[in-house]
């Protein structure tokens, strides 16, 4: 019996040492970066931005930006909760991570994964085509009040969906959700003049609104964006909703390495710190941003807790 004790110890001494050396040589091989959603919208580009970045400091390894797109994130959020929680698989994740499982009983849940860090806020925006008769943010409320809008959005339980019925929530508007599969599909919808309008983060919105295809009535943002002067906050266009902004980050399977999570984080770091990153960030039309582990936490669970009401009060839930 002591021998067998002995040896026990012995092995679980060995395998503790084993992964506190893998700990240490992190990353020793590449790490793929699963983009839940098709090459073109706002999580494959700025994914693709933060790998080139952090590619070049790196050595010896690189981290690959894989698509795994279907069911409004569902195929690849579940593929990273699977993978093995080593650090080299990790998930770009959005807020349908939180909603999915609620709406669609997908089979994992957010507490499945752990945030590594936050690399962007976005706030969300009401547009319209170019073409539309609808000019203002009242002119959108008072349409919506009169008919049912017709609203593009990523998928049911998408950060788009629920920021349409957070408004439908503070206002007496309903709207009609149509899932579009991918952003082009989105942005053909809408700037073709098949839909009333969207509910974008800014990010994507921005392009789109540069070159004319549509137009940004309201930002749900504390205050006016610096980029965007004349549009009115949510709350200055009649919607009670001081902020609502689309989160993207990094996480990891629940169980890795505390101190391999910390130097995912710190690669993100380490990336938010270069000059030509803010740079190509900017300039495709996003505010970069970086909370560490914790700091990404405690937005992904205030996101939980206010999605959750609405989920419950509209009956969604699986």
């Amino acid at each position: 019996m002591r021998k067998a004790a002995t040896f026990l110890l012995s092995s679980l001494m060995a395998g503790a040492l084993a992964a506190s050396a893998g700990a240490e040589d992190f990353p020793s091989r590449d790490i793929d970066l699963i983009v839940p959603f098709d090459p073109g919208g706002a999580v494959d580009t700025t994914s693709r931005i933060i790998a080139e970045t952090a590619n070049k400091m790196l050595t010896g390894t690189e981290i690959s930006v894989v698509n795994k797109s279907g069911g409004g994130g569902v195929v690849g959020q579940t593929f990273a909760s699977k993978a093995a929680a080593d650090g080299y698989t990790v998930l770009a994740m959005t807020s349908s991570v939180v909603t999915n499982p609620q709406m669609k009983g997908a089979g994992y849940s957010v507490d499945d994964f752990t945030p590594v860090a936050l690399y962007s806020l976005d706030p969300q925006v009401i547009v319209v085509p170019a073409g539309s008769p609808i000019q203002t943010a009242e002119d959108f409320m008072a349409a919506a009040k009169e008919n049912t809008l017709n609203i593009v959005v990523a998928g049911v339980g998408t950060s788009h969906h629920m920021s349409g019925l957070a408004i439908e929530r503070v206002t007496d508007v309903k709207f009609n959700y149509v899932p579009t599969k991918g952003f082009g599909a989105q942005v053909q919808a809408v700037a073709g003049g098949h839909v009333d309008g969207a509910l974008w983060p800014l990010g994507e919105a921005t392009a789109q609104a540069e070159n004319g295809s549509v137009r940004i009535l309201t930002i749900a943002s504390e205050s006016r964006h610096s980029r965007l002067p004349d549009v009115p906050t949510f709350q200055e266009a009649g919607i009670d909703i001081p902020i609502w902004a689309t989160f993207r980050g990094w996480s990891v399977p629940k169980g890795t390495p505390e101190d391999v999570v910390a130097k995912l984080s710190d690669i993100m770091r380490a990336t938010y710190e270069d000059a030509g990153y803010v740079k190509r960030m900017k300039a495709a039309g996003y505010d970069p941003v970086f909370r560490d582990a914790e700091g990404f936490k405690a937005v992904v669970d205030s996101y939980s807790k206010l999605t959750s009401v609405i989920i419950d009060e509209a009956n969604l839930g699986k």
